[in-house]
């Protein structure tokens, strides 16, 4: 490979990941503020979002959609348990294994959470023209789609 085409692809490789770095601080640190309005933390957040998709899932379903290891996320769903935003109650199909829903407390601070981030990317697509912001929907699907094929993907910390 020739010297500058390596150098311009390093170039390109940090610049990306600056971007990549201040967009995740930008967004997870609004996530945690958003979470933190209601006393939860930010993995606690992405638990009820979960939940709030799909009902009656297990901690090894859960654990595997948000790439948290099952001792860390039990911990956390034990947090809220207590809070008395999840329920958890044994699977009538095999009584070793819990499922997990949103209790009515849960369900109101999943909506909490959702109308305030609902409103933080409103105001984020209100700064971007119009005609572009298809563009940046597109951009970001596609960006995620490669993400999720990538080998170092959505695989849980052991």
């Amino acid at each position: 490979m020739n010297w500058v085409i390596l150098m311009n692809s390093i170039q390109q490789n940090v610049n990306v990941r600056e971007i990549f770095q201040l967009f995740v601080r930008r967004f997870g640190l609004l996530q945690k503020d958003g979470a933190q309005c209601c006393g939860i933390s930010v993995v606690q957040s992405h638990i009820l979002y979960e939940l709030s998709k799909k009902s009656n899932i297990s901690l090894n379903d859960l654990s595997q959609l948000l790439s948290v290891d099952t001792s860390t996320l039990s911990r956390q769903v034990q947090y809220l348990v207590e809070l008395d935003m999840i329920n958890r109650v044994p699977d009538p199909n095999d009584r070793r294994y819990v499922l997990l829903s949103l209790t009515t407390n849960g369900q109101e601070q999943h909506h909490q959470i959702a109308k305030f981030m609902e409103d933080y990317v409103e105001g984020i697509f209100s700064r971007i023209p119009n005609d572009k912001r298809q563009q940046v929907l597109d951009t970001l699907n596609l960006l995620n789609d490669a993400m999720s094929q990538s080998a170092d993907c959505c695989t849980p910390p052991m």
